[in-house]
């Protein structure tokens, strides 16, 4: 069972600099995709390459320290003989038809979809920079098929993001929701009461 002890103070601010950043992008994102009458697009854009080189840096701090810092916490993402065992049963109960595998901190399809934002990060990165500079780097456009592939490939991408987002927002709620307080606001709402619970049981 979770603990505050598993959300220290760096982890937190990383986990809500990500939300501020992804909602960024993503509405920035689509309206340099569907832009209305009068707005400014020089805007739009600088925000959204703001945003970017903020996911970006944040990326980079959240992964030092997950290998050097205090708490480093990388060995909880990586992918052992047990999440292969419990692939498909986490599936299943994901998908309503068995029970919850006993896994560790982090199932096989939390690890797959934490470790899988890394690349897609990776690759918005690079199709965003082929799409702001594309005097800048003809040659990667063709290889990738053109802008109008990379448009495309940045704009599939930007709806996985929120896809597994809005997954991990359900899954949250639906299975650990004593999480999401310790994430945000560092309360453990379940140990405030038991608490609780402790100090009327002593009443009577």
């Amino acid at each position: 069972m979770a603990n505050l002890a598993d959300f220290p103070l760096i982890r937190r601010m990383s986990h809500l600099i990500n939300l501020i950043n992804f909602l960024a992008l993503g509405i920035t994102g689509y309206l340099i995709h569907a832009p209305y009458t009068g707005m400014s697009m020089n805007l739009v854009r600088n925000l959204h390459f703001f945003f970017m080189y903020f996911l970006i840096i944040n990326a980079f701090l959240r992964l030092y320290h997950a290998f050097v810092g205090k708490k480093k916490d990388y060995k909880d993402f990586i992918f052992d003989k047990e999440d292969v065992k419990n692939f498909i049963p986490q599936t299943k109960y994901y998908l309503f038809m068995g029970k919850h595998p006993k896994t560790g901190r982090y199932n096989p399809l939390q690890k797959l979809a934490y470790l899988g934002l890394i690349p897609l990060t990776l690759i918005q990165a690079l199709t965003g920079l082929i799409l702001y500079l594309p005097d800048k780097f003809p040659g990667m456009a063709v290889s990738l098929g053109g802008l109008a592939a990379v448009r495309g490939i940045h704009y599939v991408v930007m709806w996985l993001f929120f896809a597994i987002i809005l997954v991990h927002i359900y899954l949250v709620f639906v299975e650990s929701r004593a999480q999401f307080w310790m994430m945000f606001f560092n309360k453990d709402k379940d140990q405030e009461k038991r608490r609780v619970t402790k100090e009327l049981d002593k009443a009577i």
